[in-house]
Protein backbone atom coordinates (compact mmCIF):
# COMPACT_ATOMS: atom_id res chain seq x y z
CA UNK A 1 0.00 0.00 0.00
CA UNK A 2 1.24 3.16 -1.47
CA UNK A 3 2.23 5.41 1.92
CA UNK A 4 0.38 8.44 2.13
CA UNK A 5 1.55 12.11 3.83
CA UNK A 6 0.08 12.77 7.17
CA UNK A 7 -1.83 15.67 7.37
CA UNK A 8 -4.19 17.00 10.19
CA UNK A 9 -5.96 19.39 7.64
CA UNK A 10 -6.62 16.53 5.00
CA UNK A 11 -10.06 15.71 4.46
CA UNK A 12 -11.35 12.79 1.70
CA UNK A 13 -15.21 13.39 0.81
CA UNK A 14 -17.88 10.63 -0.60
CA UNK A 15 -21.56 11.00 -0.69
CA UNK A 16 -22.64 12.78 2.03
CA UNK A 17 -19.76 12.43 4.38
CA UNK A 18 -16.30 13.59 5.18
CA UNK A 19 -13.46 11.97 6.32
CA UNK A 20 -10.46 13.27 8.17
CA UNK A 21 -7.97 11.20 8.40
CA UNK A 22 -5.03 12.96 11.04
CA UNK A 23 -7.96 13.69 13.20
CA UNK A 24 -9.63 10.24 12.94
CA UNK A 25 -13.37 11.93 12.70
CA UNK A 26 -15.80 10.65 10.21
CA UNK A 27 -18.71 13.32 9.45
CA UNK A 28 -21.77 13.32 7.54
CA UNK A 29 -23.39 16.33 7.14
CA UNK A 30 -21.16 18.34 9.62
CA UNK A 31 -22.60 15.45 12.36
CA UNK A 32 -20.05 13.30 13.56
CA UNK A 33 -19.92 9.75 13.23
CA UNK A 34 -19.94 7.28 15.81
CA UNK A 35 -17.26 4.80 14.54
CA UNK A 36 -15.31 2.36 16.63
CA UNK A 37 -11.25 2.58 16.35
CA UNK A 38 -10.88 -0.39 14.26
CA UNK A 39 -13.75 0.23 11.61
CA UNK A 40 -12.39 3.61 11.50
CA UNK A 41 -8.44 2.43 10.38
CA UNK A 42 -10.67 -0.17 7.90
CA UNK A 43 -12.14 3.19 6.35
CA UNK A 44 -8.84 5.37 6.31
CA UNK A 45 -7.25 2.31 4.20
CA UNK A 46 -9.70 1.48 1.86
CA UNK A 47 -10.85 5.17 1.17
CA UNK A 48 -6.98 5.69 0.64
CA UNK A 49 -6.05 3.12 -2.30
CA UNK A 50 -10.28 3.91 -3.39
CA UNK A 51 -10.98 1.97 -6.37
CA UNK A 52 -8.31 -0.42 -5.52
CA UNK A 53 -8.40 -3.78 -4.10
CA UNK A 54 -6.70 -3.91 -0.46
CA UNK A 55 -5.94 -7.48 0.38
CA UNK A 56 -7.48 -8.82 3.65
CA UNK A 57 -4.22 -9.62 4.76
CA UNK A 58 -2.87 -6.39 3.87
CA UNK A 59 -5.57 -4.82 5.93
CA UNK A 60 -5.31 -6.98 8.91
CA UNK A 61 -1.72 -6.27 9.26
CA UNK A 62 -2.28 -2.23 8.96
CA UNK A 63 -5.27 -2.29 11.04
CA UNK A 64 -3.64 -4.99 13.53
CA UNK A 65 -0.14 -4.24 13.10
CA UNK A 66 0.84 -6.19 16.34
CA UNK A 67 -1.90 -8.61 17.06
CA UNK A 68 -2.77 -12.17 15.66
CA UNK A 69 -5.94 -11.88 14.30
CA UNK A 70 -8.75 -13.73 12.26
CA UNK A 71 -10.34 -12.87 9.23
CA UNK A 72 -13.41 -13.22 11.38
CA UNK A 73 -12.49 -9.98 13.18
CA UNK A 74 -12.00 -8.44 9.83
CA UNK A 75 -15.69 -9.38 8.32
CA UNK A 76 -17.07 -7.87 12.10
CA UNK A 77 -15.54 -4.57 11.94
CA UNK A 78 -16.34 -4.13 7.89
CA UNK A 79 -19.78 -4.53 8.54
CA UNK A 80 -19.79 -2.57 11.60
CA UNK A 81 -18.63 0.12 9.17
CA UNK A 82 -21.07 -1.07 6.34
CA UNK A 83 -24.24 -0.27 8.81
CA UNK A 84 -22.53 2.83 9.73
CA UNK A 85 -22.31 3.98 6.19
CA UNK A 86 -25.76 3.18 5.26
CA UNK A 87 -23.85 0.92 2.51
CA UNK A 88 -26.53 -0.72 0.17
CA UNK A 89 -29.58 1.48 1.23
CA UNK A 90 -31.47 3.71 -1.39
CA UNK A 91 -28.65 2.25 -3.91
CA UNK A 92 -25.48 3.78 -2.04
CA UNK A 93 -22.28 1.49 -2.64
CA UNK A 94 -19.39 2.44 -0.72
CA UNK A 95 -17.53 -1.12 -0.48
CA UNK A 96 -16.70 -4.38 -2.85
CA UNK A 97 -16.20 -7.66 -0.96
CA UNK A 98 -13.92 -9.58 -3.31
CA UNK A 99 -13.73 -12.70 -2.54
CA UNK A 100 -10.49 -14.78 -2.08
CA UNK A 101 -8.52 -11.38 -2.47
CA UNK A 102 -10.18 -8.18 -0.47
CA UNK A 103 -12.30 -5.56 -0.23
CA UNK A 104 -12.51 -2.37 -2.17
CA UNK A 105 -13.67 1.44 -1.92
CA UNK A 106 -16.11 1.55 -5.05
CA UNK A 107 -17.75 5.43 -4.28
CA UNK A 108 -16.35 8.44 -5.58
CA UNK A 109 -13.89 10.41 -3.79
CA UNK A 110 -13.21 13.77 -3.63
CA UNK A 111 -10.01 15.88 -2.58
CA UNK A 112 -8.74 19.20 -1.99
CA UNK A 113 -6.18 20.05 -3.74
CA UNK A 114 -5.18 21.49 -0.90
CA UNK A 115 -5.51 21.81 2.66
CA UNK A 116 -5.05 24.75 4.82
CA UNK A 117 -2.87 24.84 7.97
CA UNK A 118 -3.76 27.22 10.93
CA UNK A 119 -1.55 28.06 13.40
CA UNK A 120 -0.34 26.33 16.29
CA UNK A 121 -3.83 23.75 16.74
CA UNK A 122 -2.77 21.13 19.07
CA UNK A 123 -3.54 17.48 17.89
CA UNK A 124 -6.65 16.12 19.34
CA UNK A 125 -6.19 13.52 22.15
CA UNK A 126 -7.02 10.01 21.34
CA UNK A 127 -7.46 9.32 25.38
CA UNK A 128 -10.31 11.97 26.18
CA UNK A 129 -11.99 9.89 28.19
CA UNK A 130 -15.28 11.27 30.04
CA UNK A 131 -15.71 14.52 28.03
CA UNK A 132 -17.89 13.82 25.07
CA UNK A 133 -20.76 15.44 26.81
CA UNK A 134 -18.77 18.71 27.83
CA UNK A 135 -17.37 18.53 23.89
CA UNK A 136 -20.94 18.32 22.83
CA UNK A 137 -22.06 21.29 24.69
CA UNK A 138 -18.99 23.89 23.86
CA UNK A 139 -19.62 22.93 20.68
CA UNK A 140 -23.11 23.52 20.39
CA UNK A 141 -22.76 27.06 22.54
CA UNK A 142 -20.01 27.81 20.05
CA UNK A 143 -22.46 27.52 17.03
CA UNK A 144 -24.59 30.27 18.41
CA UNK A 145 -22.20 32.37 20.75
CA UNK A 146 -19.41 34.32 19.87
CA UNK A 147 -17.65 33.79 23.26
CA UNK A 148 -18.01 30.64 25.62
CA UNK A 149 -15.40 30.47 28.36
CA UNK A 150 -14.79 26.93 29.71
CA UNK A 151 -13.73 27.18 33.34
CA UNK A 152 -12.96 24.65 35.94
CA UNK A 153 -9.85 22.99 38.60
CA UNK A 154 -6.67 23.59 37.32
CA UNK A 155 -5.78 19.67 35.91
CA UNK A 156 -9.74 18.71 35.07
CA UNK A 157 -8.61 18.95 31.46
CA UNK A 158 -10.41 21.90 30.37
CA UNK A 159 -7.20 22.45 27.45
CA UNK A 160 -7.99 18.95 26.05
CA UNK A 161 -11.90 19.77 25.68
CA UNK A 162 -11.23 22.71 24.21
CA UNK A 163 -8.89 21.44 21.38
CA UNK A 164 -11.53 18.83 21.11
CA UNK A 165 -14.64 21.50 20.35
CA UNK A 166 -11.70 23.16 17.90
CA UNK A 167 -11.17 19.93 16.12
CA UNK A 168 -14.80 19.09 15.84
CA UNK A 169 -15.94 22.93 14.41
CA UNK A 170 -12.92 22.96 11.96
CA UNK A 171 -15.59 22.06 9.10
CA UNK A 172 -18.37 24.70 10.39
CA UNK A 173 -15.53 27.65 10.35
CA UNK A 174 -14.15 26.34 7.18
CA UNK A 175 -10.94 25.61 8.81
CA UNK A 176 -9.93 29.26 10.55
CA UNK A 177 -9.60 27.96 13.44
CA UNK A 178 -6.18 28.46 15.57
CA UNK A 179 -4.46 27.99 19.13
CA UNK A 180 -3.28 30.78 21.62
CA UNK A 181 -1.46 29.40 24.18
CA UNK A 182 -1.69 32.34 27.40
CA UNK A 183 0.34 30.05 29.42
CA UNK A 184 3.64 31.01 28.38
CA UNK A 185 2.68 34.72 29.25
CA UNK A 186 3.55 36.48 32.19
CA UNK A 187 2.14 39.81 31.64
CA UNK A 188 -1.59 40.16 30.91
CA UNK A 189 -1.06 43.27 29.13
CA UNK A 190 0.64 41.07 26.27
CA UNK A 191 -2.81 39.17 25.43
CA UNK A 192 -4.03 40.92 22.79
CA UNK A 193 -0.42 41.23 21.62
CA UNK A 194 -0.78 37.53 21.24
CA UNK A 195 -3.91 36.93 19.90
CA UNK A 196 -3.19 39.14 17.08
CA UNK A 197 -0.02 37.87 15.98
CA UNK A 198 -1.46 34.53 15.50
CA UNK A 199 -1.17 34.01 11.58
CA UNK A 200 -4.79 31.97 11.16
CA UNK A 201 -4.01 30.65 7.36
CA UNK A 202 -6.09 32.60 4.53
CA UNK A 203 -8.10 34.93 7.23
CA UNK A 204 -4.86 36.47 7.72
CA UNK A 205 -3.72 37.23 11.56
CA UNK A 206 -6.77 37.25 14.30
CA UNK A 207 -8.56 40.10 14.93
Amino acid sequence: MTDRPASTREFISFGPFRLLPGERLLLREGAVVELGGRALDILIALVSEANAVVGKKELLAQVWPEVIVGEDSLRFHVAALRKALGDGKNGARYIETLAGRGYCFVAPVERPAASPRFAALPAHSAEMVGRDDAVREVANQLRTSRFVTVVGAGGVGKTTVAVAVAHRLMEDFSGAVAFVDFGVLDDPGLVATATASVDAGPAGPLR
